[in-house]
């Protein structure tokens, strides 16, 4: 369950720029004839909702209703009473509650005459959802609209982008004070959770566990406004053998950062420092659209996608020991035409 602070704030973002990411949903679903386009969204994976509505998916799951022409609905298992809350931090007035999210749709769609239900990123829907759908929906045809919000999502307007760079602060922040003196894990798990959560995320992420006998990695996934970012350092004990590699491997893969680069360039960027170390490692470059289950919802080939200027990422190196401990650190950065510009600034630099 999502505890944290939501607001709707036209400062931030305002209604008319909520109104015209679902206008070009809607343009697009006219040229495909879709009729109306579902998305789904669980408190684990609804940054597509988010992004169309402001609201935010704290428990159970629900569906944002999009027709080709006039307002989005929420179709929602959620309890009927938290509605006045969710009209207040969101663009939506027509909210529906159930039991059944097949039920909903039926009604939601009995006016209409059976055509084309678009379900966007189809593939992660829960299979009895969507075997429920097409029981409750005969004569209508589902089809796999695929990352069409979320293609828009990976393209943040310069408001956007503000948030952003605020939620990177945030990590930042809640990470270089888990850092700081000489504590548990627990206690930094605490020091910084406590960080972000004052700063005003919705939800947020952390990560304190050794890294070795001779380190400490502190991790935090923060979400801000609905934008997640991504930061983490490692507290070294001592000297160990492996902290050079980490820097380097690290520092050459952000070296290589910028509009066209893949996570194949990265991993070579970073093999090349590693001089054919046997410790295990792995990189990866994360999207912000992505940052909101660690990468896990990714479509089949998105991994392997190069990135492009306007791009907002998470880079993120970890190393595996033998001992079952893992060193981890990651920057959230902002892919511009020139190269790329570390967000996560309250950290020190890694290769420095």
């Amino acid at each position: 369950m999502k505890r944290g602070l939501v607001l709707f704030d036209p400062q931030e973002i305002s209604a008319s720029e909520l109104v015209e990411r679902t206008t070009r949903l809607q343009r697009s679903m006219q040229q495909q004839g879709v009729t109306a386009a579902f998305i789904y969204g669980d408190v684990y994976h609804s940054g597509d909702i988010t992004y169309l509505s402001n609201l935010c998916i704290y428990w159970n799951e629900g569906v944002l209703a999009v027709p080709a022409t006039g307002d989005p609905a929420l179709l929602s298992k959620l309890s009927s009473r938290v509605h006045p809350w969710m009209r207040s931090i969101s663009n939506l007035k027509d909210l529906r509650s159930g039991a059944n999210l097949g039920d909903l749709a039926s009604e939601y769609l009995k006016a209409s005459s059976p055509g084309i239900v678009g379900l966007v990123e189809m593939d992660w829907w829960p299979a009895y959802v969507v075997d429920d759908l097409q029981a409750k929906l005969p004569g209508w045809e589902l089809r796999d609209l695929g990352s069409i919000v979320q293609q828009e999502r990976r393209r943040p307007s310069e408001s956007e982008l503000k948030l952003l760079r605020k939620s990177a602060e945030i990590s930042a922040k809640a990470v270089e004070i888990g850092l700081a003196g000489t504590m548990t894990n627990p206690e930094r798990a605490g020091r910084a959770e406590l960080s972000a959560r004052m700063a005003g995320v919705e939800d947020v992420l952390v990560f304190c566990h050794p890294a070795t006998e001779h380190a400490d990695t502190v991790e935090v996934v923060a979400e801000y406004r609905g934008y997640w970012t991504l930061a983490s350092r490692v507290v070294f004990k001592g000297s160990p053998e492996w902290a050079p590699m980490l820097r380097q491997a690290y520092g050459a893969a952000e070296q290589r950062l910028r509009p066209g680069v893949d996570v194949a360039q990265l991993r070579m960027a970073a093999g090349a420092a590693l001089n054919g170390s046997a410790i295990p490692w792995r990189i990866d470059l994360i999207h912000h659209t992505d940052l909101e289950t660690g990468g896990d919802y990714r479509l089949p080939g998105e991994e392997a996608k190069a990135v492009h200027a306007g791009s907002v990422v998470g880079l993120r190196l970890e190393f595996a020991f033998a001992d079952g401990t893992h060193a981890v650190t990651a920057d959230t950065f902002e892919i511009r035409d020139d190269g790329a510009r570390r967000l996560t600034k309250a950290l020190p630099q890694v290769s420095s």
